[in-house]
């Protein structure tokens, strides 16, 4: 249990962090621009990656207006939403929490220490996982799209709970170059890095931040 010795505050993002969804957010994706570009239109994962998973908050809105010609990207964004949402509830009985997770949030509750929700997801995605998996509702607080003004990578969420958790030792969880890039923005918190080498951006994160690669939650149990 040293683990837990040094940490009160323990933050997880959502997608791919506490369940895997990234390849939801892709399909959801190719949908919609099939349905906005034309009906043959592809990206790669990898391409999906260089351009949705950014370190500049304007990558996003850019490639649909820009590249794409998308004039009013906030119906694409929105159109995606729908679909994704629609994608996750007809697949929710196969869904799994991230290998060794539920044990490592019983350990966290079990000792009396605290976990939060920090997420660029809407708030019916991190209710969606909720009532899917109960454990998750001992959250302390959750942290999502419509509270906060700037998204990932932008580090307001985090200053956030670092103002609302004042004086607590932190640790925190992220999958991706967006989150990476915002957690580390605010040193107090200790970064975790979950995701493999097989991640687009992984060595890129790995020789520009200061973080700690894992796999899963198994070692930390």
């Amino acid at each position: 249990m040293e683990h837990f010795d040094n940490y009160d505050l323990y933050i997880f993002d959502l997608d791919d962090t506490i369940v895997k969804t990234e390849h939801f957010h892709y399909d959801a994706w190719i949908k919609t621009l099939k349905y906005f570009v034309n009906e043959d239109f592809y990206i790669s994962k990898n391409f999906f990656l260089s351009k949705f998973h950014c370190i500049r908050p304007d990558t996003i809105v850019k490639y649909l207006s820009e590249d794409l010609n998308i004039q009013n990207y906030q119906n694409a964004i929105n159109y995606k939403n729908e679909i994704y949402y629609k994608m996750i509830n007809e697949k929710k009985d196969t869904f799994q929490l991230i290998d060794g997770l539920e044990k490592y949030l019983e350990n966290i509750i079990n000792l009396n220490k605290e976990f939060v929700i920090v997420s660029n997801s809407l708030k019916s995605n991190i209710d969606f996982f909720s009532d899917l998996f109960p454990i998750l509702k001992n959250s302390s607080k959750n942290y999502y799209r419509e509270i906060m003004k700037n998204k990932k990578p932008n580090p307001e969420c985090y200053l956030t709970v670092l103002q609302d958790f004042p004086s607590r030792r932190m640790i925190g969880f992220e999958d991706s170059i967006t989150g990476i890039h915002a957690i580390t923005a605010v040193p107090e918190i200790k970064t975790m890095f979950i995701n493999s080498s097989e991640y687009y951006h992984y060595d890129y994160i790995m020789k520009n931040y200061s973080v700690t690669n894992i796999q899963n939650y198994n070692n930390l149990v």
